[in-house]
Order: structure tokens, then C-alpha cells, then sequence
């Protein structure tokens, strides 16, 4: 029976706060933005995904987001429809961060490994959780598309024996035939909206040939923001 080989699988939510000021600054946003979303309409339909973009992306990211602009004003100073405060920097620790830190603390103590996942090409979300994990002294490899597509099983063979405890990547680059069992703890930094892409990816370690007896699949998001949103889709 193949079913009695897989190991446990379990899917853990974990909901975080956000910091007061971003807090403050996310609720501004959204407000502005669904009073244009009522009022206008044309406006509306254009500017929709870098809305959801937007909200989605912000409470990870307080910072560096261009403004959102109405495409149907020419004024460059007067299109603007809502632009975002910079909170703080790639240096500032966020309420997730430290939830994440914690988590891979427990883990690593226990003697697992752990892939983090990320969704959000654009921030510096993989680089910044690399400096922040290699500060703490643990070792971090970074999974990005310029290792090719067939080579991407070895190269994650060859830092496990190198020693690496965690490894980011972009779940989108793990999402067909790669077999991950050597990290039996999975984290979701953040989930976009496609749940093809979360499926597979969330599945790259409950294999049939798994040998440890469970995989916990993590998954962080800021609570009542539009990554809620995008758990509950």
C-alpha cells in the first residue's frame, strides 16, 4: 500500500502582527485605494493587480514601492493615487522575520533543515532573510533561476552535504519533479495567489521515499492584510 509510506503532512498557519506604523500605513493604502476602486471605475480595472500587488506585498516590504498612478491622467503630479510611506529598511527586522527566526531556531536545535519560500520576485525578501540567518550563524543557500531547471536536485545535494541547514528559493522554482527530502520543515514567507504553485511546492518533501516521519508545511501571513486573503483562497 503506497499510502502507508508517506509520512504525516501537516499544514501550520501562523498569523502575525504587523508593527503599529505599517499597520497604520497598510490601512491608508487600502483605504485610498478602494474609494478609487469605487468611484472609479476605468481607473479601477487598470490598476487592480498593482493594488493587489501592492497590499500583498507591503507588510513584508515597508518600503520601496513605487506610488500607484490613475493611467488615465497625463500630469505626472497629479496621477498619483496612493503613494506608499517607507517604513524603516532592508535592515530593520519585521514582526515575521522573528517569528521565521525563532521557528528555524526550534528546528535547526532538533536537527531538521528547512526550506523557506518565498513569492515575491521584486522584494528583497531572499537576500535580506540570507544576511539575517548568516548573522545568526547558520548556514544559508539561496535557490535562484540561474541554476537550470535539470541541475537544481544535485545543486540542493551538494549543499546539504556542504553542510546547509536552509535554503531559500521562490516556490515557483521548485514546482515540478524536484525531491527535496532532506528538509522536512517548509515555510511559506509569503503565498502569492496561485495555488497550483503552492500545491507543488508544499509537496516536495512528503514523498513516498521520505525516511523522517513527519513534514510540517509553515505558512506566514500578516493577520486580517490581503495575504490573509490569499491563505484563505
Amino acid at each position: 500500500d503506497m499510502g502507508k509510506a508517506l509520512p504525516s503532512y501537516e499544514e501550520i498557519p501562523i498569523a502575525c502582527e504587523m508593527d503599529e506604523a505599517v499597520e497604520t500605513e497598510y490601512k491608508r493604502i487600502e483605504h485610498k485605494l478602494v474609494q478609487v476602486l469605487r468611484s472609479d471605475r476605468r481607473a479601477a480595472q487598470k490598476i487592480l493587480s498593482a493594488y493587489l500587488n501592492l497590499l500583498s506585498a507591503y507588510p513584508d516590504q515597508p518600503y520601496g514601492h513605487e506610488p500607484i498612478r490613475n493611467p488615465f491622467v497625463p500630469e505626472e503630479d497629479q496621477n498619483v493615487l496612493s503613494a506608499p510611506k517607507d517604513i524603516g529598511s532592508a535592515d530593520d527586522l519585521q514582526p515575521k522575520d522573528e517569528v521565521l527566526l525563532d521557528l528555524i531556531d526550534r528546528k535547526i536545535q532538533a536537527g531538521e533543515r528547512v526550506i523557506v519560500f518565498t513569492a515575491w520576485v521584486r522584494l528583497d525578501t531572499q537576500e535580506r532573510l540570507h544576511k539575517l540567518l548568516t548573522e545568526k550563524g547558520v548556514k544559508t543557500a539561496i535557490l535562484d533561476q540561474k541554476v537550470p531547471p535539470v541541475q537544481r536536485e544535485e545543486w540542493v545535494d551538494k549543499r546539504v552535504r556542504e553542510g546547509v541547514k536552509v535554503l531559500i528559493t521562490n516556490s515557483a522554482l521548485v514546482e515540478t519533479g524536484l525531491d527535496l527530502n532532506a528538509f522536512t520543515t517548509l515555510v511559506f514567507y509569503n503565498i502569492a495567489f496561485n495555488l497550483y504553485v503552492f500545491r507543488q511546492a508544499s509537496r516536495r518533501s512528503w514523498r513516498i521515499n521520505q525516511t523522517a516521519p513527519k513534514v510540517e508545511i509553515y505558512m506566514l501571513y500578516y493577520a486580517d492584510t490581503m495575504q490573509h486573503k490569499a491563505l484563505r483562497l
